[in-house]
């Protein structure tokens, strides 16, 4: 059975920025901009982004290009001592693992967000009740609507890279796009909102050195573009081998 492929460059910076900039990007990177020194943080994200991150995103996707493979064959792929080889499954399947429980709270949430989507549905249809119960916080919901977008999920997965994950890149992520330019519009207009504008724009330099600002920088760049959970290596063994 062939391999699939990503059919064209954008599909795959689509597919690739779909992993990215995704829930824990928008609702984190606020969050932990704000906990660390606003524009300090800023600052620090990008240096780190460029000089640690970014090498570490290219050498996945060369590694996934090279092997044409899953995280551990990868690993046993470009391992040239006995020692690399060894560890080389352990390393993979710990990257399979974290992936496995990033999706345990990335389901829970998108979850939330799908209940409150079709709340205001049925707000809008004058199902009260129905949506009364899509926003209130509780068990059945959470699982009933996690397990749907798992199902979602494995049904995008399942039509493979050209008919699934790259097509419905394409779709999806013009949508995300509108919505973030509707989101910085909404937000913008709030009360306050230039005050906390500035705030991201002009660093306080003394909180550069501040351990804690820079772990969480760090951690932010990677989370950021995804890096060590064998994602972007699985895209990049997805690439043509004329793709540059």
């Amino acid at each position: 059975m062939q391999r699939g492929q990503f059919t064209s460059r954008l599909g795959f910076i689509l597919a690739a920025s779909g992993s990215a900039v995704g829930l824990g990007n928008i609702w984190g990177f606020p969050t932990n901009a704000a906990e660390n020194g606003g524009a300090a943080f800023v600052l620090m994200y990008l240096i780190l982004a460029f000089a640690l991150a970014y090498p570490a995103l290219i050498a996945e996707l060369i590694v996934g290009r090279h092997s044409r493979a899953n995280m551990v064959t990868s690993l046993h792929t470009i391992a040239s001592t006995p020692s690399g080889a060894k560890i080389a499954t352990p390393v993979g399947l710990a990257g399979i693992i974290t992936a496995s429980m990033i999706l345990c709270f990335y389901s829970l949430v998108a979850g939330w967000m799908l209940a409150h989507t079709m709340a205001t549905l049925a707000n809008a249809l004058a199902f009260h009740t129905l949506a009364e119960w899509l926003v209130t916080f509780g068990l059945t919901r959470n699982i009933l609507f996690a397990c749907g977008f798992i199902g979602l999920t494995v049904w995008v997965i399942s039509a493979g890279i050209e008919h699934g994950i790259e097509a419905w890149s394409r779709r999806l992520m013009p949508s995300l796009l509108l919505l973030l330019i509707a989101l910085i519009v909404y937000v913008l207009l709030q009360d306050g909102a230039f005050e906390g504008l500035w705030v991201f724009i002009v660093p306080d330099f003394t909180q550069l050195a501040n351990p804690q600002l820079i772990m969480s920088a760090l951690g932010q760049a990677f989370f950021s573009m995804s890096l060590g959970v064998g994602t972007m290596l699985v895209y990049g063994s997805y690439l043509r081998a004329d793709e540059n």
